[in-house]
């Protein structure tokens, strides 16, 4: 069976930091906070709790379907963000685009979830009919 692939485009917050090699050795060394954590409190507190629940959200969903599904997250500000936010006409986030084709906007788990569901039963009966 084919994974659903669901792509999430939602801000993620990178802290200015200090270099990458920097940061690598100070995170070996068990030196100050990890650098993703660090980067998370350097923003308001409401764009704090819309990231975590954003991954609570991801691991959930990877946790229930498994291997049935395929999920990328994808910065707006990124080049492939922003031309997904114009192709899909994207205008707030987080907009979830199940397989292509249905597009969920905001936290709204049930249409979500409604959306997945429906996707994995079509592929799983289309590979069923497909079968010799």
């Amino acid at each position: 069976m084919k994974p659903i692939r669901l792509q999430v485009i939602a801000p993620t917050f990178g802290g200015m930091g200090i270099c990458t090699s920097c940061e690598l050795v100070l995170g070996e060394a068990g030196v100050g906070s990890p650098p993703g954590e660090r980067a998370l409190e350097e923003y308001p507190p409401e764009w704090q709790e819309d990231l975590r629940r954003l991954a609570d959200w991801v691991y959930e969903l990877a946790g229930r379907y498994g291997e049935r599904i395929l999920i990328k997250v994808i910065d707006p500000q990124s080049p492939d963000g922003l031309l997904k936010s114009l192709r899909y006409r994207v205008r707030r986030y987080p907009t979830w685009i199940v397989d292509s084709k249905t597009h969920i906007v905001g936290w709204d788990r049930d249409a979500l979830e409604t959306a997945l569901d429906w996707a994995v039963a079509k592929e799983g009966a289309g590979e069923q009919t497909n079968r010799p």
